[in-house]
């Protein structure tokens, strides 16, 4: 079973989302991936969604970060370095603590960020394509388009062919066979400026046990979730909320939320001084 989390903090969500991957890690999970909307390095670029993923367990691909981390000089972070919201739940990186440069994702950091650990999802050199977070570029993408929306999923998602024919006659293009691609494509063709309203019409569209994490290119500093009769566990302090598909990978210090009723869309904000939430019907 795959296990997800989403971040949304006053620091660098990259520190957070990764733990919390290692976390959920599970034997039999060969595939991890995360996505961060912010930026790489220190970019004049807007922020914008970027996207990393690994065919390897996510306990692999950290000792990876570390090594390559731990060989090159110190860099402070350009994102609060010394906040204490933005070192919380970084006890298992082995002594990156203050440190932003993570060379194997080029300096990423952003205020939210969703990842996503599970089995792989077929084999050969295309399996990587299957591993989530799964992506939408919009109709008629090129190779420079923006991401628009990305997703994460835990649980099952049944969806009718019809569903992907429809969108690829609106001329979305897909790269896989994956139910959160698809999934992706349904919330950006649902969204009229209004993302709560786009999460409602897509899973109004399908079938399925399921807990969805969703970013948007144009509602950046947000991150959204729902749940639909899955388990999602949340909590929070002043400067970072975070919710799992399993307990264990929040951040330890976090006052536990109530859980919120099937169906409600939790949208939560990382303000620069706080994060706020709020649940829509």
């Amino acid at each position: 079973m795959s296990g997800i989390i989403g971040i949304a903090s006053t620091g660098n969500a990259l520190h957070s989302v990764l733990q919390g991957l290692q976390q959920l890690a599970q034997t039999g999970h060969h595939h991890c991936g995360l996505v961060v909307h912010g930026r790489q390095g220190h970019t004049p670029s807007p922020p914008r969604l970027h996207r990393h993923r690994r065919a390897q367990g996510a306990a692999a691909w950290l000792q990876q970060l570390r090594e390559s981390h731990l060989a090159q000089p110190f860099k402070e972070s350009p994102l609060n370095a010394d906040s204490p919201q933005r070192l919380n739940g970084l006890n298992g990186l082995n002594g990156l603590n203050g440190l932003n440069g993570l060379n194997g994702l080029n300096g990423l950091h952003g205020c939210v960020a969703l990842g996503h650990t599970g089995p792989s999802g077929g084999t050969g050199p295309q399996a990587l394509q299957q591993a989530l977070p799964q992506l939408s570029h919009g109709p008629k993408a090129h190779l420079n388009s923006p991401t628009r929306v990305a997703v994460v999923l835990h649980g099952t998602l049944q969806a009718s062919p019809a569903l992907r024919e429809a969108l690829i006659e609106r001329d979305y293009h897909f790269k896989s066979n994956c139910d959160a691609e698809l999934l992706a494509h349904l919330i950006d063709v649902s969204c009229q400026s209004d993302p709560v309203q786009a999460l409602h019409r897509a899973l109004g569209l399908v079938q399925g046990q399921v807990c969805v994490g969703v970013l948007f290119h144009d509602h950046p500093e947000r991150v959204f979730a729902v749940r639909r009769e899955v388990d999602l566990h949340a909590a929070a302090s002043p400067g970072l909320l975070a919710w799992s598909s399993h307990p264990a990978a929040l951040p330890a210090g976090l006052q536990a939320l109530p859980a919120w009723p099937d169906g409600q869309v939790l949208e939560v904000h990382a303000h620069p001084h706080g994060v706020t939430h709020q649940l829509h019907s």
